[in-house]
């Protein structure tokens, strides 16, 4: 059975075991993933069977289809912007691959800029299957379960429910706009000019949920000190409580490998 998410979220509900996941084993993977791409204790091949791994992973939570159409949104400008520059005028470029008008492309800077982009995609992939995995509502309760304040378990939690609510207002603001008559579309410079009367709208509108939703908080004895209940169940194992140590203990090995080499 599937859910779709709700405006207020990224969460995409689908019956996958990734989704039955407590949302610590899967943040503490994106920790592990992150440490190990960026350590510079593993060579590119790592990299390369990371990108693997992630890739089942999305596959077998459902979510191949959602997670790679806002997957190239995203490495597609950076990979526009970053090849180029790399290519050109990275530092330690040496190599010519060919040069035209004495401008020359370097191999050093391409090999540098595709390294690059390949561990960005990693990492993304990772924290891209989070995010539509994970309830928001469920990583609260479960930073609230380990005796956490509140308030931190908020702190964690909010940017996911925010993340949504931003998107579905930019396309508001977008389509009143245009209404009133704003082009937004044409070349480079006429979308930069039309950047300022979307970008006022949305942090007002953004200034004045942070007031409504602190009352919301507020009336429902947020910073109460009894003992709250949850109509969340969060299920966790003793396969996955190992499997998070491991991970602990595994990044942690990774930083003191990067530490002493």
């Amino acid at each position: 059975m599937e859910h779709r998410s709700s405006s207020a979220t990224l969460f995409l509900g689908k019956d996958s075991w990734i989704h039955r996941l407590h949302p610590f084993t899967k943040l503490f993977c994106i920790l592990l993933t992150g440490v190990a791409v960026y350590s510079g204790v593993f060579d590119w091949r790592i990299i390369l069977l990371l990108l693997v791994i992630n890739t089942f992973l999305i596959t077998s939570s459902l979510l191949l289809k959602e997670i790679f159409q806002t997957l190239w949104k995203i490495m597609v400008p950076l990979s526009l912007f970053m090849i180029p520059i790399h290519t050109f005028l990275y530092p330690g470029n040496k190599t010519v691959l060919y040069s035209v008008a004495n401008i020359s492309a370097y191999q050093e800077g391409l090999l540098f800029a595709v390294s690059t982009l390949l561990k960005l995609t990693v990492v993304v992939q990772s924290s891209l299957l989070f995010v539509f995995s994970t309830h928001p509502a469920d990583l609260i309760t479960a930073i609230s379960q380990t005796g956490n304040s509140p308030s931190l378990a908020y702190l964690l939690g909010s940017p996911l429910l925010l993340l949504a609510g931003m998107r579905e207002r930019i396309g508001i603001i977008q389509a009143a706009q245009q209404a009133r008559g704003l082009h937004t579309g044409g070349n480079i410079f006429q979308r930069i000019f039309s950047v300022p009367p979307l970008i006022l709208p949305l942090v007002t509108g953004a200034i004045v949920e942070i007031e409504q939703r602190s009352i919301a908080l507020e009336v429902r004895g947020f910073k109460s000190t009894s003992a709250k209940t949850s109509f969340r169940i969060l299920t966790d194992s003793t396969g996955q409580r190992i499997m998070r140590w491991a991970m602990v203990t595994g990044t942690c090995s990774l930083l003191l490998l990067r530490l002493f080499r």
